[in-house]
């Protein structure tokens, strides 16, 4: 009887430290793109197509990469790129990538783009005309003790 206990409880031991360690895993993939994500790239295109600029086609990988960044940024509470081109790169395998990131209170698409566009090193990579690819990760969380929506936007170019 004493075997059987502890077979048992090294079973649901094995079960519980299986559902932890794939927790993380599907955490860091990310949802879906949702609406309020492709209302972004939609902003980013028409800012690109005033310029002459080709769209940005939406890719999997890159918001993966995007949705970590948000992620870690608001669970870590801090706002900053830390080593993105190195971040990016281990979801794709891109010569040249790219990243903004915007904090605002309001989760307004236009408002995010209009910011990026507003600063010249942001606008610079928004409008590259390089990139063809685009990720899109937008949150809304707690940044110290305000109310806060961060958007990371990750570009790549092709190889």
């Amino acid at each position: 009887m004493r075997t059987v206990a502890c077979v048992l409880c090294a079973l649901s031991t094995l079960f519980v430290l299986t559902l932890t360690a794939v927790a993380p895993a599907a955490e860091a993939a990310g949802a879906r793109v949702d609406h309020g994500e492709r209302a972004v790239v939609r902003a980013i295109n028409r800012a690109r197509a005033a310029y002459g600029l080709r769209a940005l086609h939406t890719h999997r990988r890159l918001a993966r990469a995007a949705d970590g960044h948000t992620r870690s940024m608001l669970r870590a509470d801090y706002f900053a790129h830390g080593a993105f081109a190195s971040r990016v790169r281990r979801y794709v395998r891109s010569r040249r990538v790219g990243e903004t990131i915007a904090m605002t209170t309001r989760c307004s698409a236009r408002r995010v783009v209009r910011m990026w566009m507003h600063s010249a090193p942001h606008r610079a990579v928004l409008l590259a005309r390089g990139f063809r690819s685009v990720g899109i990760g937008r949150r809304v969380g707690r940044l110290g003790t305000s109310r806060a929506c961060l958007v990371t936007a990750d570009f790549a170019s092709r190889r």
